[in-house]
């Protein structure tokens, strides 16, 4: 999870997890694909086709659509010749603030299936981040915490003056407008569940 530090003032959050899309035509071995995003994880749930093998499978990602890198492998007798089989596997450190594609390898000369894409927007690295940094107008800030908490942002100047302050926010992910703001640095803190994260900024 994530650690607050006591004292100080608060932040935001918005979860964008998109859900995940096709991009290509399914493969005839597979009668379901998905993907969901959990806490801190990505659960990629497929069905094989009755009497079709799924021996040497394998789950790759990308975080481009492009290049992709095997993930997870299932070795083994597996599928059924005349049922459907469903297969899940969850991914436990996906890249985060990321939009994440999946695919899965069929056996060893079978193909792929679709791709399908999910945005990631957790944080396993910091409380919180503010990008882009420097910024001259609207960030995006992103907490770790939980999609439900309530959250409160402040935003101080050097001179610990509060110049920006937001108030019952859910979620991991806001967009909030810095334009107007004088060039310097900044602090971020968010306050939820009687915790806080805080996180230095530039805006230029």
């Amino acid at each position: 999870m994530y650690a607050w530090y006591p004292m100080l003032v608060c932040l935001l959050a918005f979860s964008a997890g998109s859900g995940a899309i096709a991009q290509s035509e399914e493969h005839p071995f597979i009668a379901r694909f998905t993907l969901t995003e959990l806490e801190g994880r990505v659960v990629v749930a497929w069905t094989m086709q009755g009497g079709s093998t799924c021996d040497g499978s394998e789950v790759e990602r990308s975080t481009d659509g492009i290049t992709f890198s095997r993930v997870h492998r299932l070795d083994g007798i597996c599928g059924d010749a005349a049922l459907d089989v469903p297969f899940t596997w969850t991914d436990l450190a996906p890249p985060e603030l990321s939009t994440l594609y999946y695919r899965i390898k069929l056996g060893l000369n079978d193909g792929y299936s679709s791709v399908r894409s999910i945005r990631y927007d957790q944080l396993h690295s910091a409380d919180i981040r503010v990008f882009p940094v420097p910024s001259a107008g609207p960030v995006t800030v992103v907490v770790n915490s939980g999609a439900g908490t309530s959250l409160e942002l402040r935003v101080f100047g050097a001179d610990g003056r509060v110049v920006i302050e937001r108030s019952g926010l859910t979620g991991r992910r806001h967009e909030l407008d810095l334009s107007g703001i004088s060039p310097g640095a900044y602090r971020m803190v968010a306050i939820g569940d009687g915790r806080i994260a805080t996180t230095g900024f530039v805006i230029q």
